[in-house]
């Protein structure tokens, strides 16, 4: 069965944006860790880390609902 052009396009979208979102929450979680160990506080890191969490949620999560496979 052939595919649909509109398909592949869909699906290629959907990994350039699963990588962008995976890209931002790998800097972020990098930066949050290097921020936290510079300051030595408690509450940046809490902070920076947990948005680092929620990004990495928000692109595992993409990856599922698109059935993207890793």
């Amino acid at each position: 069965m052939v595919q649909p052009a509109w398909v592949s396009s869909l699906v290629l979208r959907n990994k350039v944006v699963a990588k962008r979102k995976g890209t931002v929450a790998a800097v972020t979680a990098g930066g949050a860790t290097a921020i936290a160990v510079a300051t030595a506080s408690p509450v940046v890191a809490v902070i920076g880390l947990a948005g680092a969490v929620y990004l990495t949620w928000d692109w595992l999560s993409f990856r599922i609902k698109n059935g993207i496979r890793f």
